[in-house]
């Protein structure tokens, strides 16, 4: 394969997967790791891309956001498995606040009939509890965003401001080891940062999908979050990064992926 193959194939998985590294691509492609890293150099150089230790990043800043249903098909089998995961975190009597999303409503539709208050501004999460006999259910009102089932604006960080609850699992569209956590609209980043305030303790929920991303409007940064729950193909270079913020890390389905970490 010519190198500008090479160059044009590490930039397709990049633009597929957000992230990439030296040794899948070497191993993929059959070549060298120092083929790689020069071919990453050359792709760096031409700002296509930005490398990382152990491979590299898009350099685009994300603007566009998909809508719930064309979420839900992307990762459902890891999406299903870090909300099964988190639930090991929630325990009876907890006051638990879910943020909209498809992996937050993952954990919504694992979630036992438990005495627990569950705090949302999420329709779908909304409508998936609303049987439940034993958990009491508030709903955050506020704008609706049609484009993730969403209510948001200055009514929902109203409510906001005046709980407190034990647990927030928070969603996110993007991961990036200088950007922290960030997403698309501003409005839903104004009340994604009201739920911060509002919780004792920050629980991310993301796939490994969301790592190596950076879309237009800043949530917060590593150091606000106390723990993540995700999938084991995340880039391993976010790993050193948790542990230096304190972030505990929890990957899920140890069975399907032979490993599992926790850092206190």
């Amino acid at each position: 394969m010519f190198a500008a193959q090479r160059k044009a194939e590490i930039l397709d998985r990049l633009m597929a997967k957000g992230n990439v590294t030296v040794n899948q691509l070497a191993e993929d492609l059959g070549v060298s790791e120092p083929t790689i890293r020069r071919d990453l150099e050359d792709l760096e150089e031409e700002g296509k891309l930005k490398r990382t230790y152990g491979g590299a990043v898009t350099t685009e800043v994300s603007t566009f956001e998909p809508s719930l249903p064309e979420k839900v098909v992307h990762y459902p089998e890891e999406k299903s498995a870090i909300g099964r995961k988190a639930l090991s975190l929630i325990e009876t009597g907890d006051t638990v606040l879910l943020d909209s999303g498809t992996t937050t409503l993952e954990i919504a539709r694992n979630l036992p009939d438990m005495e627990i208050t569950v705090v949302t501004n999420s329709l779908q999460i909304g409508q998936e509890l609303s049987s439940c006999r034993k958990v009491k259910l508030l709903f955050l009102g506020g704008e609706l965003r049609p484009t993730t089932g969403a209510f948001v604006g200055s009514l929902t960080e109203s409510l906001l401001s005046q709980l407190n609850v034990d647990k927030l699992f928070l969603g996110t569209n993007a991961i990036d080891l200088e950007r922290g956590v960030t997403t698309p609209n501003t409005t839903e980043a104004a009340t994604k940062r009201a739920m911060i305030y509002s919780a004792r303790e920050i629980i991310l929920t993301a796939d490994h999908s969301k790592f190596g991303k950076i879309s237009l409007v800043k949530v917060c940064d590593f150091a606000d979050l106390d723990v993540i729950v995700t999938d084991s193909d995340f880039p391993e270079e976010y790993a050193e990064v948790f542990e230096q913020n304190n972030v505990g890390m929890i990957l899920s389905s140890a069975e399907q992926y032979g490993k599992e970490i926790v850092n206190d």
